[in-house]
């Protein structure tokens, strides 16, 4: 498959990749930003794919560095312009859970490894195996974060009376 190739059934999942940035608490402009950041890696990094393995796998293993990347680079940032920059938070959580989406604001509640698993093993709809490719640990630590998280999801409905 030639880099043009690759780029263009890459193009498919856009939205995808920007529902994946979104739900992880990336601003919709930020998350087209990643999302051309996440192309030019698979670009750069294209003659690392084999055909054998699913190219979303590939793509969302590229997506997450980037979007770690990113969060380095502005905590980077945020230590060199602010004070005390360890009481920032860099993922803007809702302010008024009553003026969004409860499920949505709900797994903003969540930490990031078990929003992660919650983000592509439920809104991406992947297998638990390819959710451990992309997240580079073993499908058994997928598993338990699931159920962690729908554990918390719980919890956070029931204090909410929801």
């Amino acid at each position: 498959m030639t880099g043009k190739e690759l780029l263009a059934e890459a193009k498919t999942l856009e939205k995808n990749l920007l529902n994946f940035f979104w739900r992880q608490g990336v601003s919709l402009d930020d998350g087209e930003d990643l999302v051309q950041e996440t192309y030019l890696r698979l670009w750069k990094y294209r003659d690392r794919y084999e055909k054998t393995a699913k190219l979303s796998t590939f793509l969302f293993i590229l997506a997450r560095q980037v979007m770690i990347d990113d969060y380095r680079r502005k905590m980077r940032r945020t230590k060199r312009d602010e004070e005390y920059a360890d009481q920032c938070e860099l993922i803007q959580q809702p302010q008024d859970p009553a003026s969004t989406d409860d499920v949505r604001w709900a797994v903003s509640q969540l930490s990031r490894p078990l929003r992660e698993v919650v983000e592509l093993g439920v809104f991406q709809d992947l297998p638990y195996r390819e959710v451990s490719q992309i997240l580079e640990i073993p499908e058994g630590t997928v598993k338990s974060r699931m159920s962690n998280a729908l554990k918390k999801l719980k919890e956070i409905f029931d204090e909410r009376g929801s």
